[in-house]
């Protein structure tokens, strides 16, 4: 079975991070994901093959080492807090509220558009008065 580790494969990290095994020959869930749990048994972590669209997720220890691991650079020190868990939505309230990159691009674009409207009023206004 296929697993997390950061000792060459050793061991699992944390006690259980076993990764799915694909749709085709597997366990039937997508592959770079962690197992899927049980029902009513708390998900290994974000990277679960099951999670929804906007369905409130865990962050855990796991998913941070797992992070670090792949090059993403954390202050957080996932060894020495392996019991780490915390909600997507606590995290949502915790960092504020983030704009997604189509909002930047839609205010920009009406802030051109009012300042293309205004020019074109004063150039407008301008070639009346002459």
């Amino acid at each position: 079975m296929p697993y997390f580790s950061i000792d060459g494969g050793q061991t699992q990290l944390f006690g259980d991070s076993r990764f799915a095994t694909g749709v085709r020959n597997g366990d039937g869930r997508q592959a770079s994901h962690f197992k899927d749990s049980p029902a009513g048994v708390p998900q290994t972590g974000v990277m679960d093959p099951t999670s929804g669209r906007g369905q409130m997720q865990d962050v855990t220890a796991l998913d941070i080492a797992a992070f670090d691991a792949i090059g993403w650079t954390t202050s957080f020190d996932a060894l020495t807090n392996s019991g780490y868990r915390e909600t997507t939505a606590d995290i949502y309230r915790a960092v504020g509220m983030v704009p997604e990159p189509a909002t930047w691009g839609l205010m920009l674009v009406g802030f051109a558009m009012v300042g293309g409207a205004t020019r074109y009023r004063r150039r407008a206004t301008t070639l009346r008065a002459a």
